[in-house]
């Protein structure tokens, strides 16, 4: 798969220098269409680890990754206990009790008695995790919105429809 359609392109971010973060976009006009499942398949997952990578570079806060998550969880998901938690993210009960104390150390969240059964805890969002979740989805939207702002009309078209297809697919 390695450089069929593909071609260089520079990134410029925000407290990055250009040689920290590299990436290539398809060239959607001169991309073979004799491309199999799996091909398209490597190529979504590594644009989107760049994609992430370049969100990481220039994170502002000291909420890791996993905590991010969590906090996701949470706000989409409700208060839920360690244990659902760790299910819910495919990691051991004991590594989400570390990143849980780690929200509660930040006053990100709060553990409390489940109101269903008194003898569980359940972990809830605070109103500071709230924002820091809406502040760090706003900084990395910020980045994102600067970069699309100098796509050319058709890439942008490309780029909308392509955001559909990925909904469908993960929806499926």
């Amino acid at each position: 798969m390695a450089g069929i359609g593909r071609q260089p392109c520079k990134v410029a971010l925000q407290g990055v220098s250009s040689d920290d973060v590299t990436t290539t976009r398809a060239d959607i006009t001169t991309a073979p269409a004799s491309r199999t499942d799996l091909d398209l398949a490597e190529e979504l997952l590594a644009t989107y680890g760049r994609l992430r990578r370049a969100l990481l570079a220039v994170k502002t806060d000291d909420i890791t990754p996993t905590q991010s998550a969590v906090i996701g969880r949470l706000i989409r998901d409700g208060a839920q206990s360690t244990a659902d938690l760790a299910r819910a993210e495919g990691v051991r009960p004991q590594s989400m009790g570390a990143t849980v104390a780690g929200l509660v150390e930040q006053g990100l969240a709060v553990r409390e008695s489940d109101p269903e059964d008194g003898r569980r805890a359940v972990v809830r969002l605070t109103a500071a995790g709230h924002e820091a979740r809406d502040g760090s989805r706003a900084t990395r939207a910020r980045l994102i919105a600067e970069r699309l702002a100098g796509l050319p009309a058709d890439d942008r078209t490309a780029l909308e429809r392509s955001l559909t297809v990925l909904g469908d697919l993960i929806d499926d």
